[in-house]
């Protein structure tokens, strides 16, 4: 065991630490279960040597009655053992996992999205549980079976110290056995987890797929796929059964061996009349149970090594450093006025090609700017700048004058507003959903900011009102009520900074309209950008920018940039001027076709 696994063994028990005295109670039981250990092999010597071979009637009575002691005061510190032990594990688990939630909640947007969702949740709530079982074998395997250990030694050493060395000539064997095992057995459990991880990510997928599956008729592919990733998790682990199997037979025969030896040495020394019978079956007994927590101390290597896997699993995600965080002096703001300036930005995932390259633009305090380009330009990427979801590789955002690294981030996504086209809702009651935009919000705010994102009717409408379940992903609500809710959130929010990414893109007409007038009220006086593919939505914004080739390919008022003739004319003429020739010449033909009827 090298230095980088006690330094795992010591970062697993950091967590431990405020629990030290229950660490204390657990090892004073350990020592009595441990001591208890030792009663009934010497009882039995002395059923055998003093009260079979003497008849002492009395003598056995009393021998019945303290087997009948020992049971039961054994089993009543073995449940008080249990439920401290349980206590300690349960306390240290919820504090790393406390740890890891606060940390993937830090972690920088790009760094989940590139995880699969099945492998983020087996780190959160499978994984994690690993370290209560590190903490397990410690207490259970290490302290137990050394203390157990310890002791039955001594008393073995003192029946016949030479039959107890011969015996241990066998534990190298039992270290070889184990290292042997452990380095196939890590490697394989490796291969399970990562396989039972993407099974995970698999069902995910399919059940938040279930509409697509059953329109295409993919029922009979989507299984195939099912039964193939968990015949492949069923082999690996297979596999690992064998292998546990195999070593589990190994240890065992070291084990069986010099109790066997012992056996016949004590058989021939009762024989030759040099050990009683009752001192033959305590060392028997003693030596038994000396190879038992020796051979549970061997195998703790195994143990180890297969819990460990998980357990770097969880250090992996702790281990990992947010890209976006605050600087050791970050700047609070206060009273934000709402100018932002992007200068020299630059950004690609991955060091692959830039999403967006050498982005300069200015947007004065209450401004409303739309955000136009082809698909994969980099608009959103532009938008998540702005909440500093991520940072710009080359170049800064400002904001008020402050690049927005060296802003706090609290108090800048206090002040920023983000609405996008996939809707997040919560499976609570839509007053809930709402008041995560103000968590001190009142009832009459929480009304009032409905009421302006035109969605307050519909909410009285329900049977319970704002107290109303919305259902998990807000399976219960229309896109434009989702859309709508998650509005009134942000209105309650009241951002000076509001970024809108394709927030009406998926909505029919009717809802549209709706939010549209509500972003109409809301947005006004606020600094507000505006990412669209429909450019009616455009029609009152102050400027309009436009990527193409990720560059800003214009940037102007929308009457400018229509007398350019350029990008955005282009995107115009496609949108309006070509549909309205489509539906003139729709009509002629429908006019021609009347005529000839007739």
């Amino acid at each position: 065991m090298n230095k980088l696994f006690w330094k795992k063994i010591g970062r697993i028990f950091s967590y431990a630490r405020p629990f030290w005295k229950l660490f204390a109670v657990l090892f004073t039981l350990s020592a009595i279960l441990s001591g208890i250990e030792l009663i009934n092999p010497y009882l039995i010597k002395l059923l055998l040597d003093d009260v079979l071979i003497g008849g002492d009637y009395v003598m056995l009575v009393l021998l019945m009655f303290i087997f009948v002691i020992t049971f039961f005061f054994k089993s009543i510190v073995g449940i008080w053992f249990n439920y401290k032990a349980e206590q300690l594990e349960e306390n240290v688990v919820l504090n790393v996992k406390k740890d890891l939630f606060t940390h993937v909640e830090s972690l920088d947007t790009g760094f989940i999205e590139k995880k699969q969702l099945g492998d983020v949740v087996r780190r959160l709530d499978q994984d994690v549980y690993s370290i209560e079982d590190m903490i397990g074998i410690f207490i259970d395997n290490i302290v137990m079976n050394s203390l157990t250990g310890i002791f039955i030694l001594a008393v073995c050493l003192s029946l016949d110290w030479k039959v107890t060395l011969a015996s241990l000539g066998f534990f190298p064997l039992y270290l070889f056995a184990q290292k042997y095992f452990a380095k196939r057995i890590s490697a394989q459990e490796k291969k399970v987890i990562r396989k039972g991880a993407d099974l995970l990510s698999f069902m995910q997928e399919m059940v938040m797929s279930v509409k697509t599956i059953q329109n295409f008729l993919l029922e009979k592919l989507e299984l195939n796929r099912y039964e193939r990733k968990t015949r492949r998790l069923i082999q690996t682990d297979l596999k690992m059964n064998l292998l546990e199997g195999y070593s589990g037979f190994v240890i065992g025969f070291i084990t069986f061996t010099p109790l066997l030896i012992i056996l016949w040495y004590g058989g021939y020394s009762v024989i030759q009349g040099a050990l009683t019978v009752g001192s033959l079956m305590a060392l028997y007994t003693y030596i038994g149970r000396l190879f038992g927590p020796i051979s549970e101390l061997g195998s703790v290597n195994i143990s180890i090594q297969q819990t460990l896997v998980s357990v770097d699993r969880v250090f992996q995600f702790m281990d990992k450093t947010p890209k976006v965080k605050n600087t050791r002096n970050a700047k609070v703001l206060k009273d934000v006025i709402g100018n932002v300036e992007f200068e020299n930005v630059t950004f690609h995932y991955n060091q692959e090609e830039p999403v967006l390259s050498n982005i300069n633009f200015k947007v004065k305090a209450g401004e409303k700017i739309g955000i136009v380009g082809g698909s994969g330009e980099g608009k959103s990427t532009l938008a998540n700048l702005i909440p500093r979801f991520y940072d710009p590789l080359i170049g800064s955002v400002k904001l008020d004058g402050n690049d927005l690294r060296d802003v706090d981030l609290v108090s800048l996504r206090q002040n920023v507003g983000f609405v996008s086209q996939e809707t997040i809702l919560f499976n609570a009651s839509i007053k809930q959903n709402i008041k995560l935009g103000n968590l001190q919000a009142s009832k009459r705010d929480i009304i009032n900011a409905s009421k302006l994102a035109n969605i307050h009717s519909f909410i009285s409408s329900t049977k319970h009102g704002y107290n109303t379940i919305i259902g998990e992903r807000g399976t219960n609500l229309s896109g434009g009520q989702k859309q709508r809710i998650s509005l009134a959130r942000t209105i309650l929010k009241n951002p000076r900074i509001i970024v809108l990414d394709e927030a009406t893109s998926s909505l029919d007409s009717e809802s549209e309209e709706k939010i549209q007038s509500a972003l109409d009220k809301f947005t006004r006086g606020r600094t507000t950008f505006i990412i669209a593919h429909r450019l009616s939505t455009l029609k009152d914004v102050d400027k309009i920018l436009v990527l193409k080739d990720h560059k800003v390919a214009e940037y102007g008022s929308f009457k400018d940039l229509i007398n350019k003739k350029g990008m955005f004319y282009h995107y115009y003429k496609i949108q309006f001027v070509n549909k309205n020739e489509n539906a003139k010449s729709s009509g002629i033909r429908k006019i021609v076709k009347k005529s000839k009827s007739v």
